[in-house]
Parts: structure tokens; C-alpha cells; sequence
């Protein structure tokens, strides 16, 4: 994404309180270059946020703030828990990010990910792998599978995406319910196509 690209998604953001003429909120195809989207019928304004102790910046939706410390314990009680775990305010649509430190080229992220679809495939043998795909290109690229995984009282549309870094492998997991699948899924893949390294001069 150019940087004249970015400035005009952050214009949007910036006047996404003017009215919007003539919007069906029912029938409403989403893009982020309005600087918002709609999900369940509710206006999501987005904001660029810093991420991985400010070395990496993405588009996300304003209200996903960073989990509370308590609360992050109490949705993923495992020690090797994801570093940056953010949510709406209901902590029902969640998007993590972790940090595998090391040497990784961009031209093995898919193979990653395919490994990491044959591991979740092992963990639900009932679930199928869907969306497998690639986001951008280059130092850039993005890869990405789903499944649905089944959950007591609903199932959850789970998402893994992996980019290479310059301080290694990035590895992502989002989260919502199966009926919002529709909707976040596509926003989703809009949203990763934002990530931008940010890179310090020494």
C-alpha cells in the first residue's frame, strides 16, 4: 500500500462522521477505504494502531482495544498464550498476534501455513480447512487459512495468518462467532492487506 494510499484511507477515517448519503446498511458491500465498516448492523470506525511494540501498523476497527490482563488469562489460560491479544468490547471478536523470533524468508510463509493447517486439521479432525490464500506480495505477503471450530454453546470462525518479518515469523489468530463468518471474513482480508513494518534507523 503506498504511502499517498495509506493518507487517503486515513482522510476517510478522519471524516467518517459526515453523513453518508443514501447507505443501505442491509445490503452494504464493505471496504475499508470508506474508513469504516458494518458489521451485525453497527459502524465500525478504523483507526491505524501500532502493534508488536510499535513494529508493526495495521488498519483495525477503533473500539478493538488490547485486552485486559485478567481477562486474557481467563480466554487463553495456556502460558504460551499470544503476546498482543486485541478485542471489541465485548471480547467476542478477538484478533492476536505473537512473535516467532528468527530468520524467516517470505517465500516459506505458505509452507508454514500449510503445516499449521495439517496441525489444527489433526486437533479438529471434523473441521475443514477453507480460504486458504495469500494477501499482497513480495516482503509483504500474507498467508492465511480458516476453519470452523465447534464450541459448546455456538462455533467459532477461527482464522491463522503468518507474514515474515524482519525479527522473524509473525503469527495471527482471529476469532469470532460462525455467524458473523460472512461479514469478518472479508473485512479480514482487507485488513491484513494493511500491515506495514515499521523499520528504526539505527
Amino acid at each position: 500500500m503506498s504511502g499517498i494510499y495509506a493518507e487517503e484511507i486515513i482522510k476517510r477515517i478522519r471524516n467518517v462522521n459526515e453523513p453518508v448519503q443514501n447507505e443501505d446498511w442491509f445490503h452494504i458491500e464493505n471496504d475499508i477505504n470508506r474508513g469504516y465498516v458494518v458489521v451485525k448492523y453497527e459502524k465500525l470506525e478504523l483507526e491505524e494502531k501500532l502493534i508488536l511494540d510499535s513494529h508493526l501498523t495495521m488498519l483495525l476497527p477503533k473500539n478493538f482495544i488490547e485486552m485486559e490482563y485478567e481477562l486474557k488469562l481467563a480466554k487463553y489460560p495456556d502460558p504460551d498464550r499470544p503476546e498482543w491479544i486485541y478485542s471489541n468490547e465485548e471480547g467476542n471478536v478477538t484478533i492476536t498476534f505473537h512473535l516467532e523470533e528468527g530468520e524467516v524468508d517470505p517465500e516459506e510463509v505458505e509452507s508454514i501455513r500449510d503445516i499449521m493447517a495439517d496441525q489444527m486439521k489433526r486437533l479438529y479432525p471434523s473441521s475443514i480447512i477453507e480460504e486458504k490464500e495469500i494477501i499482497g506480495g513480495g516482503e509483504e505477503l500474507i498467508s492465511r487459512f480458516s476453519l470452523e471450530i465447534p464450541l459448546i454453546d455456538d462455533t467459532c470462525y477461527h482464522v491463522m495468518f503468518f507474514r515474515a518479518m524482519n525479527q522473524g515469523l509473525l503469527m495471527g489468530t482471529f476469532d469470532c462467532s460462525i455467524l458473523e463468518k460472512k461479514q469478518w471474513g472479508k473485512i479480514l482480508t482487507q485488513l491484513l492487506g494493511t500491515m506495514k513494518e515499521v523499520t528504526y534507523d539505527k
